[in-house]
């Protein structure tokens, strides 16, 4: 028991602090986070309402028209549709809509994704890619310069590998600790191959402090061994 009780505890405080750089294949809505206090969720060129779990996407043009307050956007300039179908119930109908579109840039600029947060906070940031087209992308994604730092090459070697495929989706995760009030979400033209970056919608979830979970599983502690006492 006292193994199993330590186990819980570990797992709630190290949980916040985990994180999948690399990119996730995502072939069903179950492999990505939708249940907590999602305070942005954001659908980029997307039509309609998306509710995947507790997010609800707010559609954003390449420009950055509808943007949620908190959210800036800019070095983007395109927009495109893929096909992508993950599964038939509401929830991966939602999720294959939000990785359908995205939007891209032609041009040599990075673009830039800012999101307001409170400094001292933890949060989890998932970014959701498609990729209906090229087994070459070549493009870099860079968070708060050196939390995440990823290249997406396609099938050359050294970095993440894409293929296209319109029955999944990629996702970077993120979990991290807001060391000043803005998160700064960056995607830039890496070398040859095809460059243009895109990204297709992302969430940002608050989620509770290593201590805070820790003191709930505390709490779940004593209540088991009172529970136990009485019995």
């Amino acid at each position: 028991m006292k193994r199993f009780l330590k186990s819980i505890i570990l797992a709630a405080v190290l949980a916040p602090l985990m994180s999948h750089a690399t990119p996730i294949v995502v072939t069903d809505v179950s492999q990505l986070d939708f249940t907590g206090n999602f305070e942005y969720a954001v659908n980029f060129h997307g039509t309609g309402t998306q509710t995947v779990g507790d997010a609800t996407f707010t559609n954003v043009d390449e420009f950055g028209a509808g943007l949620p307050s908190g959210v800036s956007l800019s070095g983007f300039n395109r927009d495109y549709n893929w096909s992508i179908n993950l599964g038939a119930d509401s929830s991966n109908n939602a999720l294959e809509n939000v990785l359908n579109t995205l939007i891209w840039s032609s041009g040599l600029n990075p673009g830039e994704i800012d999101v307001a947060v409170r400094q001292g906070a933890t949060y989890r940031l998932q970014l959701l890619f498609g990729e209906g087209c090229c087994s070459t992308r070549n493009f870099d994604v860079d968070v708060e310069t050196s939390l995440l730092n990823e290249q997406v090459i396609g099938t050359s070697t050294g970095g993440s590998i894409w293929t296209s495929s319109r029955t999944q989706g990629y996702a970077m995760v993120l979990d991290f600790i807001a060391t000043d009030s803005i998160l700064d979400i960056d995607l830039s033209r890496a070398r040859s191959g095809d460059t243009n970056y895109h990204i297709s919608g992302f969430t940002v979830e608050r989620i509770p402090e290593p201590a805070t979970l820790l003191l709930f599983s505390l709490s779940l502690i004593g209540l088991t061994f009172a529970q136990r006492r009485k019995a």
